[in-house]
């Protein structure tokens, strides 16, 4: 009996050497692990199945959007960034599709970034950071009015001449855009540059004009006589007025051979006495010619007699 009580005692005490507690402790780390590792795979599958492919394709947003920009326009530029179906919030290939479908847009200039943007989930939206080719006036060419930028390159949007004082105006009253009248080559594709002397000269008078408010009524700028090609003596630009009168402005303010003309300056100065004496830039004429030291027109009227006429 001692000696199976012996044996009994001995047996317990191997296994509590055995099942002691580094034998526990190890347990609890198997248990740990465990749980991590089913957490992680938890986690994993639902990033995969909820983050990293969402159920939609992420919105599309223009960053700093210009006020220029019409909401149509705006929509045409989402549309063609919009990714069809849905990737994975880590897919960088499709910040670079967005990016090429963006450069291939007449209205966009340059690409400054595409980003992922968070606003209810990871990846649910692509910002858009660009610079946009802004419409400076319309050039008129056969019965077509063609949108440009200020670097001449041509705009998609196009408009028949004979709506020509719809779109100048806006809804102010005050004018929208000009229109560029009188060049000699045609229109290029668009989204390319239209090249020529005569639109430069174009786009740099509409510039200067621009946002001066006594030029409100000067609605077009022809450069048919550009480089005095029809006839040296004439004014080789023309501003031309909502009732169709002129205001003969002569050779383009960036000239170096400017000859007898007056400095730019000055003639935006006499433009604007003009205005105020008459509150019409044409003196109430069918022309005025500001290229010299004095203003010359047919019969200029007395003040009083232009408010007579009124």
């Amino acid at each position: 009996m001692a000696k199976t009580s012996r044996a009994k005692e001995s047996k317990q005490r191997w296994v509590t050497l055995v099942v002691g507690p580094w034998m526990w402790h190890a347990l609890g780390i198997f248990v740990l692990a465990a749980g991590i590792v089913g957490g992680v795979w938890a986690a994993r599958q639902y990033v995969d199945k909820r983050v990293t492919f969402p159920t939609r394709a992420p919105v599309v947003v223009i960053k700093d959007r210009p006020v220029w920009m019409s909401d149509v326009l705006a929509e045409q530029i989402i549309r063609l960034a919009k990714p069809v179906g849905t990737r994975s919030v880590y897919d960088h290939q499709l910040l670079v599709d967005v990016t090429a479908a963006l450069r291939t847009s007449p209205w966009v200039k340059e690409v400054r970034a595409v980003r992922r943007a968070f606003i209810d989930k990871p990846g649910d939206t692509i910002e858009i950071d660009a610079d946009f080719r802004a419409p400076l006036a319309m050039v008129k060419w056969g019965d077509y009015l063609w949108l440009i930028d200020g670097e001449a390159y041509k705009l998609p949007e196009q408009f028949k001449a004979d709506q020509m004082m719809k779109i100048v105006a806006g809804r102010d009253g005050r004018t929208n855009i000009r229109v560029i009248s009188g060049v000699q080559r045609p229109p290029p594709p668009t989204g390319e540059k239209w090249l020529g002397g005569d639109l430069s000269a174009g786009i740099e008078m509409t510039k200067i004009l621009y946002g001066r408010r006594y030029a409100d009524e000067i609605v077009q700028i022809d450069v048919s006589n550009y480089d005095g090609r029809r006839d040296a003596r004439e004014a080789q630009v023309v501003l031309e007025t909502k009732r169709g009168t002129q205001v003969r402005w002569g050779r383009v303010p960036s000239a170096k051979d400017a000859f007898v003309e007056i400095a730019p300056g000055r003639k935006l100065e006499y433009i604007e006495k003009v205005w105020e004496q008459y509150k019409q830039v044409d003196a109430g004429q069918p022309w005025i010619d500001i290229r010299f030291d004095r203003i010359t027109y047919p019969a200029p009227p007395t003040v009083e007699e232009h408010a007579k006429s009124e």
